[in-house]
């Protein structure tokens, strides 16, 4: 497949932009000070809450919905975040050119908005030219497919008649939509045969492996069977197919929209790429637009740009004087200005769904494929798919084949039942050896969120397993982290008991990533570090990928008292040097200085003058991770007299 580049990825107004501020040489660092003086004013968030404040009282916009958008994945996902600006440009243009009002809310806003969407693409310059130059980045854009581009090549009059020669022979009455012949369907219909050939023809293919399934369920709803073209159009019939707006799925919904139609989305499973849900929820969603517009190329442009830009082109045109129609003739697809997406969508369902009845005319022969026929189990463990698969003799990309919303190589462990396909006639067999597995040495899986000053070294040290092994799990070419990123971490086998407390970090969240512990089942605590002692002075000797404040987060002590004992001038140390963790002229506590009390069903410690959590940690047997578990409210920092919990 080819690679895209950047300027095939990114939208054009929003490209446009960031090649002004590329053209010049100074750009960069001019970018930069923007950015660090706009963080020095207040942080995006606080940005964000004083901006919408100067909004109430005005009427909501769909420019600043896509503007919130872009800017909640503008630290994640900046491919997405541009996505979201470009739409915020471009609907904004159209309020403004639409707006009548002139409300003193809507003249702040419109004054505001274009410097607010310039500024949040300033500071996603430097994001996305990171994310271009990634490795990462080509393996997500082998997922967007020719179905999201419009390049085409112009429609001669000869071609034009050809087409249009064909088209005077078809019998309409074939076709389940309403099928309108204009130029911009002769236009798609070329652009699919010619300059998207192969797309087509691979769509046309995987259209056999589902169009049974889709065809029966549109046949239960009396819906037209030629919707399945929408779903031609939108992914070319891949489950993986996934777009610069997060869609995902044969259907292609995005996040929000899947979740309202019955489509979870969290770090395990993506019910998006769930072929057989993804067609009930998309079937739901097209129906309830049909019964709101009442027209099928409303619909189809409704589930393309939203139902609410379509509400509002509709009642823009209504209302137009100007109209040369009749007042009370209905308005249609063809009448309104659209997103340039939309204005290419419907036509090119049209001409999809006509090459899809006549393909021998086009020279397409599609290849008739199978789904692996299958049965289903329900499971109650995290299991790695390539351990299903030796069970029942099968590969785990097999397993991966049948449940392709699995978007990790194992069961969610964060569901008390999963339904997973296995092989047809592979049930019993697989029953029976999920009975014999021992369930204690079944991989669990943790979340954690990656925070400043975190390294892999300390990560590994957390969590008692190997650097590789989290690499591994996260397929990682080399050891960079971001702040903010997720990493799942594999539990080590048989470090659990039955009926176990969970202990996990203090920043592993759970799906959704809150910080929260993650429900695992039979999870215990985990392997600490051990800790070289020098007489009575604790010590730490520095190892390869440490940082100070790592090691002071990890110990409960300040990088200045750390600098200070060990006498640094700086923040640079060095592999095999030596750290003292606590005052060396102090001597440490003696167990007989130890107050301890009950309170609360629980004990508690008083912190001394002279205390870390450190210290208090090791002379309890505990870790400073269980510490902060027990005790949210001190964020590492105590005083003398401090009550401390050190037990449940």
């Amino acid at each position: 497949m080819k690679k895209n580049t950047l300027f095939e990825i990114v939208p054009a107004a929003a490209f446009a932009f960031l090649l002004s501020l590329s053209a010049c040489s100074s750009a960069p660092r001019a970018v930069e000070n923007t950015i660090s003086e706009r963080e020095t004013a207040a942080p995006v968030s606080q940005v964000k809450v004083e901006f919408i404040d100067t909004l109430r009282g005005s009427q909501g916009k769909t420019s600043f919905t896509e503007y919130e958008s872009g800017l909640q994945a503008l630290d994640e996902d900046p491919l997405t975040a541009m996505h979201y600006f470009d739409l915020a440009l471009d609907e904004l243009h159209n309020e403004q050119q639409a707006d009548t009002l002139n409300s003193a809310e809507d003249s702040a806003y419109f004054a505001q908005m274009p410097n607010r969407i310039l500024a949040a693409l300033e500071t996603l310059y430097p994001k996305l030219i990171e994310f271009a130059n990634s490795e990462s980045a080509y393996s997500m854009l082998n997922d967007y497919e020719l179905f999201d581009s419009f390049e085409e090549t112009p429609l001669d009059s000869e071609e034009m008649r050809s087409i249009e020669n064909f088209l005077d022979t078809i019998d309409f009455a074939k076709f389940s939509l309403p099928l309108v012949i204009n130029e911009r369907v002769m236009q798609e219909i070329h652009y699919l045969t010619v300059n998207a050939r192969s797309f087509t023809e691979g769509s046309l293919s995987r259209k056999t492996l589902l169009d049974s399934m889709i065809y029966a369920k549109l046949n239960e709803r009396n819906m037209p069977a030629d919707i399945i073209y929408l779903a031609f159009v939108e992914s070319g019939f891949k489950t993986s197919a996934y777009s610069r707006a997060k869609a995902a799925g044969v259907w292609q919904f995005i996040p929000a929209t899947g979740k309202r139609y019955g489509l979870p989305v969290d770090f395990w499973v993506d019910m998006r790429r769930n072929p057989e849900l993804a067609t009930d929820a998309a079937l739901d969603y097209l129906s309830a637009l049909y019964k709101e517009f009442g027209d099928w190329h409303l619909a189809m442009a409704a589930y393309n740009c939203g139902e609410g830009r379509i509400r509002r082109l509709l009642r823009e045109a209504k209302a137009d004087s100007s109209r040369t129609d009749s007042a009370n003739s209905a308005v249609s697809y063809w009448d309104l200005k659209l997103p340039r997406e939309t204005m290419h969508y419907v036509p090119r369902i049209l001409a999809a769904t006509i090459i899809g009845h006549f393909p021998q005319h086009y020279n397409f022969t599609p290849e008739k494929q199978r789904l692996i026929p299958s049965d289903t189990v329900s499971v109650q463990d995290c299991i790695p798919l390539d351990k299903v698969g030796s069970a029942i003799g099968v590969s785990a990309n097999t397993m991966r084949e049948l449940n392709p919303e699995l978007t990790r190589w194992c069961t969610p462990p964060n569901l008390k039942n999963y339904t997973m396909r296995v092989p047809q006639g592979s049930r019993d067999k697989f029953l029976t050896a999920y009975a014999k597995m021992d369930k204690t040495q079944l991989i669990r899986w943790q979340q954690y969120k990656v925070q400043r000053g975190d390294n892999l070294g300390y990560i590994s040290r957390q969590f008692g397993i190997k650097v590789a092994d989290i690499q591994s799990a996260n397929n990682m070419k080399n050891s960079k982290l971001s702040i903010g990123q997720v990493l799942i971490i594999p539990m080590p086998s048989g470090a659990y008991k039955a009926n176990a407390t969970p202990v996990a970090s203090k920043n592993a969240v759970s799906s959704g990533n809150k910080a929260s512990a993650v429900p695992l089942k039979n999870a215990v605590p985990l392997k600490t570090e051990k800790i070289s002692a020098v007489e009575n002075t604790r010590s730490y000797t520095v190892r390869k990928g440490d940082n100070l404040a790592a090691i002071s987060r990890r110990f409960g002590v300040s990088q200045s008292s750390l600098k200070s004992w060990n006498n640094l001038h700086s923040n640079k140390i060095a592999i095999g040097q030596k750290l003292y963790l606590q005052d060396p002229s102090k001597k440490a506590p003696k167990k007989s200085e130890v107050v301890l009390k009950s309170v609360s069903g629980g004990v508690s410690y008083t912190v001394k003058n002279g205390d870390n959590l450190w210290d208090i940690a090791r002379n309890h047997n505990l870790t400073v991770q269980q510490l902060l578990e027990w005790n949210p409210g001190i964020d590492k920092k105590i005083f003398p007299g401090m009550k401390i919990k050190i037990g449940e």
